[in-house]
């Protein structure tokens, strides 16, 4: 079975076309096609049902997958790590972030890379932490920050942060009183992604209290501009409308009673890990560190219950 081989069938898996990925490898569909039957008949199983549109994945196409990504990146990795030399690490990093930290980390990520470490090509995939887990096991994605993940043997978890969760709102909205009540928070109707609000329900079921959901939105820009436009309430972990907060457009405000928060792990598959994701890994906190002691991920008031330190505690997969 050749490298190439296995390079293409990963190319036609992703983007569902043998058409498309023959355009984007520079191979011709004739030549394409031979590369997946080689596979096909070595492994003697089919990988892929032709569509009158494209490709679908059959079951054992699905597992082979998961199992060429592993190899090309383990390939990478050997390549890599050979050609490391004064230059630094070299390779591609993918690296998935929620999009409640996105926007605060990939511009100093950015930054913090290209002058340290220009050999390492960087990308950045936003997407929530259901979705960022299963693109890690699966090869798609080298590093993620992930809110709250549930435990994962295949996985291993370095804990970076930890924050308050507080109700946000436009600041007309709100009186003199720092403190939203249990009570209020099972009344105020909420604009909330999906996962916020698992997480928040979650912490919230010892009180027997459940937050009032006007709308779910798995969209955080969307939610800024409704706030923006003085509509509605909002509950998020107090980094990511920090900004608004501080220009007085938003009021933040602590639960009473319970101590909102939520972890971001750092993680990634077993313990091999390239050069360059190691690279990189150091550039995440050293971001995360540096956005902390801003006090972006603080709570409002000095000496608040509600403060929270960043954490470096190594957490193993369980």
């Amino acid at each position: 079975m050749e490298l190439r081989s296995i390079e293409a069938f990963v190319r036609v898996a992703e983007l569902g076309s043998i058409t498309r990925a023959s355009r984007d490898l520079g191979i011709v569909q004739p030549a394409l096609s031979r590369h997946i039957q080689r596979i096909e008949t070595e492994i003697g199983t089919p990988l892929l049902v032709r569509l009158p549109r494209g490709v679908q994945l059959t079951f054992a196409g699905r597992r082979f997958l998961q199992h060429s990504r592993r190899i090309l990146q383990e390939v990478a990795r050997a390549t890599e790590e050979l050609n490391i030399g004064s230059e630094g690490p070299t390779g591609r990093v993918v690296v998935g972030i929620s999009p409640t930290l996105s926007p605060l980390l990939v511009p100093g990520l950015v930054e913090r890379c290209t002058s340290g470490f220009p050999n390492i090509q960087l990308k950045i995939i936003e997407e929530f932490t259901r979705r960022l887990q299963v693109d890690v096991l699966n090869g798609q994605v080298d590093l993620a920050l992930l809110t709250n993940p549930p435990p994962n043997r295949a996985l291993r978890f370095t804990a970076v942060l930890t924050e308050p969760i507080v109700v946000v709102m436009p600041r007309h909205q709100r009186g003199v009183s720092p403190v939203v009540t249990l009570d209020e928070l099972a009344s105020m109707p909420m604009l909330v992604t999906r996962g916020i609000r698992a997480m928040v329900d979650e912490q919230l079921a010892s009180h027997g209290v459940c937050i009032e959901v006007e709308c779910e939105i798995d969209a955080v820009e969307a939610i800024r501009r409704m706030l923006l436009r003085g509509r509605g309430a909002s509950i998020m972990p107090i980094s990511a409308f920090r900004k608004e907060i501080n220009d007085g457009l938003f009021t933040g405000l602590a639960v009473g009673g319970v101590n909102l928060s939520r972890t971001i792990m750092l993680a990634h598959v077993g313990d091999q890990v390239s050069a360059a994701a190691q690279a990189v890994m150091g550039l995440l906190r050293a971001e995360i560190d540096s956005l902390a002691q801003r006090g972006i991920f603080s709570a409002l008031s000095e000496g608040s219950a509600w403060q929270m330190p960043v954490e470096r505690t190594l957490v193993g997969a369980a």
